[in-house]
């Protein structure tokens, strides 16, 4: 019997352990997810649902769903607080949050002057895809949308999946450091597997968004927090799309400054799923790990692995 406990039960933490952690989570999100999907569809009028709103809505709606679960399952099953998952706000949070903002829109910035520079881009108007709105406002929607899956996928991908998955991995001789760098790798792997069904996704698409994972990873793995992926992965993916016009994980995400064309070989620039599913793209990922690292080195004087993220103390509450 005790064997058998053993399994779902870590008596040296006094609590469930991260396999069963990380399942639960998941039958959260989907439990939570069909309530609030059938709360909306009943709810949101159908001219709402099926207009340009709807993505911005449904970011929305995501984002309080990976919220809700992981702070009950945080709660319940990780004996944790919500705010230990990277969200302990503060101004060095803040801080770290605009440096992922600008080093994402460095990034996107290089992509988007190289290619050029290349020809590999061909600009073909400004200010376009807002309709009859006015441009300003029709940016908003993209925002929001931004913001959204910034936060819902950092939440879940790095500040619930990752941080689970390494204090379940901080065993035997793979220690703490080792058990952090691989499950950077496992839920880098989740994230880019998430991104598998998006338009004009494929193998390489799917492996270069694992890499783009590992990059977003790192801005945790050096700070315990998720504000610079955040910043970061919002700041891309708005300046990628609607900024400098690009494909965004294959979806075209409507008004956008520069009316943007890529013409280049998709090997390197990505083609239709975006810059990210190209060399080009990779490139910008190893500048990035860079730009992150200087930050953090910067702002805090060092740059080591913050071991403490796969070795839970009950005391500690982290």
């Amino acid at each position: 019997m005790d064997r058998l406990q053993a399994i779902f039960w870590n008596r040296e933490e006094q609590r469930v352990r991260a396999l069963w952690r990380l399942i639960v989570h998941g039958v959260a999100l989907a439990l939570i997810g069909l309530m609030v999907g059938a709360a909306a569809s009943v709810l949101l009028p159908s001219a709402v649902a099926n207009s340009e709103l709807s993505w911005p809505i449904m970011a929305v709606l995501a984002a309080l769903i990976v919220a809700a679960a992981s702070a009950l399952v945080g709660h319940t099953l990780d004996r944790r607080r919500f705010d230990d998952f990277g969200l302990r706000l503060s101004a060095r949070w803040w801080a770290d949050f605009a440096a992922g903002v600008v080093i994402g829109a460095l990034l996107m910035g290089g992509i988007f002057v190289v290619e050029l520079g290349a020809g590999w881009v061909e600009i073909d108007g400004y200010l376009a895809g807002a309709g009859d709105q006015p441009f300003v406002i029709a940016l908003l929607g993209p925002v929001v949308l931004f913001v959204g899956v910034g936060f819902y996928e950092e939440l879940l991908f790095r500040g619930y999946q990752l941080r689970n998955m390494a204090e379940g991995l901080c065993v035997g001789r793979l220690g703490p450091r080792g058990a952090l760098v691989l499950a950077a790798v496992l839920s880098s792997i989740v994230f880019g597997l998430a991104h598998s069904n998006n338009n004009e996704a494929s193998l390489i698409s799917t492996s270069y968004i694992a890499l783009a994972g590992v990059m977003l990873a790192l801005g945790l793995l050096w700070t315990t927090e998720l504000a610079l992926p955040i910043g970061l992965h919002l700041s891309w993916n708005f300046c990628q799309g609607n900024l400098f016009g690009f494909p965004v994980s294959g979806n075209d995400v409507g008004p956008r400054v520069i009316d943007a064309r890529q013409l280049g070989d998709p090997l390197i620039t990505g083609g239709e799923f975006g810059p990210e599913a190209g060399l080009i793209g990779v490139a910008a990922m190893v500048v990035g790990a860079g730009l992150i690292a200087a930050w953090v080195r910067l702002s805090r004087g060092s740059l080591a692995l913050r071991v403490e993220l796969a070795q839970w103390r009950a005391d500690a509450r982290s």
